[in-house]
């Protein structure tokens, strides 16, 4: 992380930052659990110049208004709702650095709010148009800090490091291993017999905001629990759940209140879900991988206490389809979508198979539809 020599040009740059998967780890990182993600085709672009000054104008493709603030002080008053990520970006940016340049910005992308982390997306795609705009260099745990730093404590909400990380880190054909307590990533190749697949994304077209939602209120619930079993164990040395051991759960997990032992549950379940899911895509065992990620939405509607009534019905039918290895919730689960793992030879007849079933039994659903992606290599600029 360093700043450039040199002055910005007035040429129109992109950020193409893509969205993110996590087929198994869901509601893990912020108790620093380990996480499995994939960056996919479908993105946030920012087409930017830096302005002359250090004003912020930023336009979308996908939200009517326009974002105008002055990046040395950022404020909220009397901005769209989806303008809150530019200033969050811009806060954390202008924290670390002294910062005489903002952006005139043009913004979109293939799913806002749909439950691919474009949140994430976009926030690390405003971050890289500052840096660039002011000749700072940012590696990717730099970037993933400042965007952790954004979201969580200028946006509102108690993000982990997945989102940013899958983002940062990914490489194209790679499953991402994120050990979030210790911010480092490893890439892994799926085993050489691994059947070819395809990443299907069944988007229920009902976007959700997670600031207004009760993402906030399972964090804590998550935190209480850990507190509560340290307590039970003797501990004084636990951050989250991750740095308590499943004995310590399966002691006196019995004894917390209801969420919070739910909660408990499906972090410890999900914990070792993502172990066994590693080993299994190393494999090249996508049945295997594909009933642990069935496993991991079933505990998050049960134990996570997440899904809307919309979202849920379109999981049962990814898991009633001929061809898909298998399916969850993509993002917290209160809207946006569900991703599957899929034989790649039958995608078409799959994708015809899920549209159909979308039309007869969700009618009202007007705005869902199925998209194909690929695994994709993480942000970059261009």
């Amino acid at each position: 992380m360093a700043a450039r020599a040199g002055l910005p040009t007035n040429e129109v740059r992109v950020v193409v930052s893509p969205y993110r998967i996590c087929p198994i780890g869901a509601h893990s990182d912020h108790q620093g659990g380990p996480v499995l993600a994939m960056a996919v085709s479908a993105y946030t672009l920012v087409a930017f110049v830096p302005a002359p000054s250090s004003e912020v104008k930023v336009t979308s493709d996908n939200f009517s208004g326009e974002v105008i603030f002055d990046l040395s002080h950022p404020a909220v008053d009397d901005l769209p709702d989806w303008g809150v990520y530019a200033v969050g970006a811009a806060r954390a940016f202008d924290e670390r650095w002294s910062t005489a340049h903002g952006i005139v910005a043009q913004v979109g992308g293939t799913l806002p709010g749909g439950g691919l982390s474009s949140s994430a997306s976009v926030t690390l795609a405003y971050l890289m148009a500052f840096a660039d705009a002011n000749t700072v260099t940012l590696d990717a745990p730099a970037l993933v800090a400042l965007a952790l730093r954004a979201e969580r404590d200028f946006v509102g909400v108690k993000v982990g490091i997945l989102d940013p990380a899958a983002i940062a880190g990914a490489r194209r054909d790679h499953l991402l291993a994120i050990e979030t307590r210790d911010r480092r990533w490893t890439p892994l190749a799926a085993g050489p017999d691994a059947p070819d697949y395809r990443i299907l994304v069944a988007f229920s077209g009902i976007t959700r905001n997670l600031s207004g939602t009760d993402f906030n209120r399972r964090i804590e619930e998550c935190f209480d629990a850990a507190r509560r079993l340290a307590a039970r164990a003797g501990r004084d040395d636990v951050a989250g759940l991750h740095d308590l051991p499943d004995a310590v759960f399966e002691d006196y997990g019995g004894e917390l209140p209801g969420p919070q032992q739910r909660r408990a549950r499906h972090f410890f379940g999900e914990r070792a879900r993502v172990r066994r899911g590693a080993a299994a895509w190393e494999a090249g065992d996508l049945v295997t991988f594909g009933r642990l990620m069935r496993e991991s939405c079933v505990s998050s509607i049960d134990n996570w206490e997440a899904g809307s009534p919309e979202l849920i019905a379109i999981q049962q039918i990814l898991t009633d389809t001929d061809g898909v290895f298998g399916s969850r919730f993509s993002g917290a689960g209160w809207g946006g979508c569900c991703v599957a793992f899929i034989e790649a030879e039958r995608a078409g007849t799959i994708v015809s198979a899920i549209e159909g079933a979308l039309a007869s039994r969700l009618p009202d659903l007007t705005d869902a539809r199925v998209l194909l992606v690929e695994s994709e290599d993480g942000l970059r600029l261009g």
